[in-house]
C-alpha cells in the first residue's frame, strides 16, 4: 500500500471512530446514565489506559511540568469535562445527528475568538465560511421555516455550549499546548476532568452507582473518544500532513449522520442535509485558508 493511501486511510479510521462518540453516548444516556456519571467512568478509563500507554513508551512523561498544572486543569475542567458535560446532556433531548452538528461548528467559534481577539488576522474567505456555516446551521434547525420551535430549548442551549467549550479546548491547545505530547495533554486534562466530576456526584447526590453491563459501552467509548482517533490521526499525519488530515476528518459529521440512520433509525429532510453539507464546506474553507 503507498505512503499516501495509507494515510488517508488512517485519517478516515479517525473521523469513524470520533462518528461512533454521539451513537455510543446516545446509547447510555438513553438508559438513564447521568451525563455525570457518564463523564466520570469515561474519564475513569481514559486515565488509566493512557497511564498504561504512556509508561510503556515514555515513563518520564508521566511526571508533569509544574508550569503547565495550571494549563492542565483549565483544559480538563472547561474544555474537555465542559464539552462533554454539554454534549451528552444534549444527547438527552436531541439526536445524535444534530447534537454532532452543534458541535461540529466549533471551528467558526475559534475564528471568531481570533478575529475578535486580534490575535489572527480574518481573511474574506473567512467571513465567507462563518456566514455558510451559521446559515447551514439554521437550515439544519429549520430557523426559516419556523420549526425551530420543535427542538427543546434545553438541548439546543446545551449543544451550543459544546461547541463553544470544544472551541475553547482547540484554542487553548493551540496556543499553549502546541509543543507538547497530545497523549500527555489529554492524561493530565482528563485527571483534573476526573476529580471534578468524581466532586460533582458527590456533591449533587447523583451518585456513582450505574448498571454493571454499561461500562463495556463506556470502556469503548474511552477507547474511540481518547485514545484511537488520536493515534490514527497521527499515524495519518505522517504520510498526507495537516492539511489533508484536516479534509478527510470533515468526513466526521456525515458519518455521523449515516451511522444515527441506520443504528438508531434518526432522519433528516433533504433540506437539513443541504445545511449539513453547507457546515461541512464552511469547515474545509476555514481549513483551507490556515
Amino acid at each position: 500500500m503507498k505512503p499516501r493511501t495509507k494515510g488517508y486511510l488512517f485519517a478516515l479510521l479517525a473521523a469513524f471512530f470520533f462518528s461512533f462518540i454521539a451513537i455510543i453516548g446516545k446509547g447510555l444516556v438513553g438508559s438513564g446514565i447521568h451525563p455525570i456519571q457518564l463523564s466520570f467512568y469515561q474519564y475513569c478509563f481514559t486515565v488509566l489506559l493512557l497511564t498504561g500507554w504512556i509508561g510503556l513508551r515514555n515513563p518520564i512523561a508521566l511526571r508533569p511540568r509544574r508550569k503547565l498544572l495550571g494549563l492542565y486543569a483549565l483544559q480538563g475542567i472547561v474544555g474537555s469535562l465542559g464539552s462533554n458535560l454539554l454534549f451528552y446532556g444534549a444527547l438527552m433531548y436531541l439526536d445524535a445527528g444534530l447534537t454532532s452538528m452543534l458541535l461540529f461548528v466549533n471551528p467558526v467559534y475559534v475564528t471568531v475568538f481570533f478575529a475578535l481577539t486580534g490575535l489572527r488576522a480574518m481573511r474574506p474567505v473567512n467571513f465567507i465560511s462563518v456566514i455558510l456555516a451559521v446559515v447551514g446551521a439554521m437550515i439544519v434547525l429549520n430557523v426559516f421555516s419556523g420549526g425551530i420551535h420543535a427542538w427543546p430549548g434545553l438541548g439546543l442551549v446545551w449543544g451550543i455550549g459544546s461547541g463553544l467549550t470544544y472551541a475553547f479546548y482547540n484554542v487553548l491547545a493551540d496556543l499553549k499546548f502546541q509543543s507538547e505530547d497530545p497523549n500527555v495533554i489529554n492524561l493530565f486534562a482528563s485527571v483534573s476532568a476526573l476529580v471534578v466530576s468524581a466532586v460533582l456526584l458527590a456533591a449533587t447526590g447523583i451518585g456513582y452507582a450505574i448498571p454493571l453491563e454499561s461500562l463495556p459501552s463506556i470502556l469503548l467509548l474511552a477507547s474511540i473518544s481518547g485514545i484511537l482517533p488520536i493515534f490514527f490521526i497521527f499515524k495519518a499525519l505522517k504520510f498526507i500532513g495537516s492539511e489533508q488530515v484536516t479534509v478527510v476528518a470533515s468526513m466526521e459529521l456525515p458519518m455521523t449522520l449515516v451511522l444515527a440512520f441506520t443504528l438508531l433509525g434518526e432522519r433528516m429532510a433533504p433540506i437539513q442535509l443541504v445545511g449539513i453539507v453547507c457546515i461541512v464546506g464552511a469547515t474545509l474553507l476555514l481549513h483551507g485558508s490556515e
